[in-house]
């Protein structure tokens, strides 16, 4: 079992101490989540043995770096940002690496809506710990 700092499951499993920046939110649908879940094995990678439940492949960065949707059968769900988000190159704005890293984040969360045929409603931004439990 892996579980976060304050004790709750956590979504990541790690054999390491893993930071990771998570979204977690709500799947808005009258569906249930069996129903979902094979529209979203059939556009992402399903990822086996990393997350509390599933885990969908959304996009790899560079240096390492991905996008994991997760999504548990009472249909909340979360973004995961883990790795590193370098994007500030590309503009030169003083805030351009944030305002790329919310509009990759946007179209994630629209594209994933869109394959699963539902909402994703994100609730809560928060900075995660993945840890093995003892």
């Amino acid at each position: 079992m892996f579980y976060k700092a304050d004790g709750t499951e956590v979504w990541l499993r790690s054999s390491t101490r893993l930071p990771y920046l998570s979204l977690a939110g709500v799947i808005e649908t009258s569906e249930d989540y069996a129903t979902i879940r094979p529209r979203l094995c059939q556009s992402y990678k399903l990822l086996s043995g990393i997350a509390s439940d599933d885990a969908f492949l959304v996009r790899e960065l560079g240096e390492g770096g991905a996008l994991v949707f997760c999504a548990r059968p009472d249909k909340n769900c979360a973004l995961l940002l883990l790795g590193k988000f370098d994007r500030g190159r590309e503009r030169r704005k003083p805030c351009g690496v944030l305002e790329n890293l919310l509009e990759m984040i946007e179209n994630s969360v629209d594209g994933i809506g869109r394959q699963a045929g539902a909402t994703i409603r994100v609730e809560v931004v928060q900075p995660e710990l993945a840890m093995r439990a003892r």
